[in-house]
This record gives structure tokens, sequence and C-alpha cells, in this order.
């Protein structure tokens, strides 16, 4: 490919992981690499014109978003837009420095884009709370440098088992799958957090702790933002701050949907001697009750139960050394109407919430900040009622919860003649190598 432009060549390799992993694996890499070409090739028309009028004729169409900005040639490969028309503390102030905030923050700084990330706890979460990562999360982890990291610290999961009560059902391979990066990977969140926020650092931007978002009031050009009593300008603010968001409801957004009526718990859990690492056992019960223990270390384990008190429901004891954590919680089932407009926008659990059957909650925040991020700079957040960043990620989000809920409800059917041929089916298809790949791509790349 020598003397390939380095779109093309972005484009090539883009393609090349689409055969490998499938349209949703590279979907975001191709509109990087489009979104970075379209840039480059703007800056060219406007820097080579020796003509005023072209230059202004640049600026007028940039000003569709409601600000006058200026080009500068940047040292990355997008072009980043900064507004002059008023004193701005930052371009981007992003509030909460979960993952999908320390995900949108690093996007930005690794492409020079001056960014504030503020959290209202005092210091770094200690929880673990989300601990599965998927193959399409890392994707995006691996552009900033985090997804080896993330690699190195996590434990894969090599093999799937379902359990019928106390007797083993069915067991399927989760690593036979010839592309070595469709795996998932399992990392308590706080540790996934640690290795984002040292990316970020190495980019020269820190999370501002102990900050509390206080209000926003949006003007044409900025955002004024009071933090802990003090002034905050920026361009764009983008809410990354849970359930309880703050910037949500300054957007007037509810979280629409419903809860589910009977309490959830977990239980993180030191058993050396529970099992060989790497196995992630779902222990269905005879209730239609449903126990997962997820591997999240050598000797570490995460159980989630659809009941409280993870540990007493289980139908095989875990010899369990030591509890890190238990607690109950509520699920909901809710969506935003709106990502949000013009320069405030939400992502993460501030705009959508799901069952934790399946492991994609954090894995859709990582991929909302990350697509975010590529459309700040490519000036496409708004762009046309079906294609900007709110319908994109409404699409996905209600997938993503359509997904979850199959497979609730596909693991809350009680004993009977049904879910017996389910498991011996499942069963069967594990011993089969070809089919065991086939449905372990379905279950991590969707």
């Amino acid at each position: 490919m020598a003397g390939a432009r380095d779109g093309d060549i972005c484009r090539h390799a883009a393609r090349s992981r689409l055969g490998a992993c499938g349209a949703g694996n590279a979907r975001y890499a191709l509109c990087a690499c489009e979104s970075a070409d379209r840039g480059r090739q703007r800056l060219r028309r406007f820097f080579r014109s020796g003509n005023e009028t072209q230059r202004s004729a640049a600026t007028a169409r940039s000003n569709r978003l409601g600000s006058i900005l200026r080009w500068e040639m940047p040292t990355a490969k997008n072009v980043v837009p900064v507004n002059t028309r008023i004193p701005m503390d930052t371009p981007v102030l992003i509030v909460g420095a979960g993952p999908t905030g320390l995900t949108a923050a690093l996007e930005l700084a690794r492409r020079n884009v001056p960014v504030r990330i503020i959290e209202r706890r005092d210091g770094p979460s200690i929880l673990s709370r989300a601990v599965g990562i998927m193959p399409w999360a890392m994707d995006i982890l691996d552009a900033s440098g985090a997804g080896p990291l993330v690699r190195e610290a996590s434990q894969p999961t090599r093999r799937l088992e379902v359990w019928s009560g106390s007797r083993r059902a069915a067991s399927l391979r989760m690593d036979v799958d010839p592309d070595p990066h469709v795996r998932l990977f399992c990392l308590p969140q706080n540790e996934t957090e640690t290795i984002l926020a040292s990316r970020l650092s190495a980019h020269g931007v820190t999370v501002d702790y102990g900050q509390r978002l206080d209000s926003i009031e949006e003007t044409e050009d900025a955002v004024r933002s009071t933090i802990n009593g003090s002034i905050h300008m920026a361009s764009y603010v983008l809410g990354a701050d849970g359930v309880r968001s703050a910037v949500r409801a300054h957007l007037g957004q509810e979280l629409r949907g419903f809860d589910l009526q009977s309490k959830w718990s977990i239980a993180d859990v030191d058993a050396p001697e529970w099992s060989e690492p790497g196995v992630f056992r779902v222990f269905l019960r005879d209730d239609g009750e449903a126990i997962f223990v997820i591997p999240i270390g050598p000797t570490r384990f995460r159980a989630v139960a659809s009941v409280p008190d993870a540990l007493a429901a289980m139908p095989v004891p875990i010899p369990v050394t030591r509890v890190h954590r238990e607690g109950d919680f509520i699920i909901g089932i809710r969506q935003v109407g709106s990502y949000g407009r013009r320069r405030v926008w939400l992502a993460g659990d501030a705009a959508h919430t799901h069952s934790p059957v399946g492991g994609r909650g954090m894995n859709l925040g990582i991929e909302d900040a990350a697509e975010w991020a590529e459309r700040l700079i490519g000036d496409r957040l708004e762009r046309g009622i079906d294609e900007g960043y709110s319908v994109s990620r409404h699409v996905r989000g209600q997938e993503i919860i359509a997904f979850t809920e199959r497979a609730r409800r596909l693991v809350a059917r009680r004993a009977g003649l049904g879910r017996s041929l389910a498991l011996n089916a499942l069963g069967t298809l594990g011993n089969m190598a070809p089919l065991n790949r086939a449905i372990a791509r379905r279950m991590l790349l969707t």
C-alpha cells in the first residue's frame, strides 16, 4: 500500500477488521477514519486558499452550530474547533469520571482537545461495579492505548457453564474464535477506571475530584456551569454523571421505562477453591431465579443474583475465604427520549439503564463516549433529524436493552420441559466446535 493516503490506510485496516469481526466492530473505526479524512481535506482547502472570500465562506459554514470557530493547524490527525468569541476555561467540560466520562475525556485529549473532567466524589471509586468488557468496547480502548493495559490486568473468560440447580447442563468454550480480540475480559470497574485515568494523565489531564455541578446555563455561544459556586465556561458539556444525572435534569429529560419488581444482589468474594480460573457459571434455579458467578481474578468472583443475598441463593455453596462487598439493588429498564441538544449532551448511565444480564452497561457507555467525541471533533453532533448523535445512540441503546431483556427472560424460565429441551440443545451445540464458535461470537459481538 505504498503511497496510499493516511485515510486509505485507516479504511483498509478497518475493513480488514470488518472481515474478521463483523460490521458492528468496524463501525467506529470507519467513522473515525472518514471523519479524519474530511477534517484534513477541509484544512488543506482553508490554508492553501489565498482568497479571503473563501476563508469567510469556510468560517460561515462552521457557524451552523451557532459558534464562530477558528481553525488551527492541529498536531494530531483531527481538526479541533475552538470558539474564540468569548473567553473559555476549556472547550469541553465532562461531568462524571466513571468509565464513560474517562473514555470521552481520553478520546478528546489524545486528539489535543483541551478538556476538563470533574467528579463529585472526593477521590477514585473503590467499588467494583461493572466487570465485563466486550470486544467492541475493547477496540475503542485499544485506540487510546488503554486496551493492552486492561487485557494485561483482567481475567479472560475461557468457558461458560450453565447449571440447572446443582447439575451442570451445558458448557461453551468462550476462547475459540480465531480472532484473539473476540474474548470477554473481566476486571473490576474501579481498576478499569484507574487504567483510563492513568492514560488520561499521560495526555496532561487529571480528574478534578470533589467538584459538584450546581447549575448549567446555555447561551448562544457557550455553556456557563456553576461548579462548587464558581463559574466555568465551556463550548460543550457532556453529562456522564450516572443515573442521578444533574446534566440530565438540566435538559429536562427523564429515564423512561420501568423498574423490575424484585431486588437483585451482588457479592464480590475470594474463593480460591471454587473453580478453575476463567470459568463463568450461570445457575438456573427451579423457581426461575438465576445466579451468575463471574471470574474477575484468578481466585476472585462476582456473584449476581435475581434475588436478595446472592451467596445464600446459590444452589451450590461457594467456599468463600473473604467477602469484599455485598449489596442489593433495583434494576431499571430505562432510556431517555433524547441524548441532548446543541451544546449539552448525555452518555452512559445518565442516558440508559438495563439489566446486568449480558454485561453490556459499561460497554455501552464507553461506546457512547467514543461516538460523542468523534462526532464533536467532526462537527457531526447534530446533522439532520435522522443523522445526529442522539438518534444514533438511542437506536443503539434500544438494541442493547432489547438484547439484555431477551437474555434476562430466557434465564428466568422456571424448570420444565421447555427449559430442559433448551439446555439439552445448548449442551449438544457446545460439543460441536463450529456451532460453539458461532454462539460465542453472537454473545460477544452484539
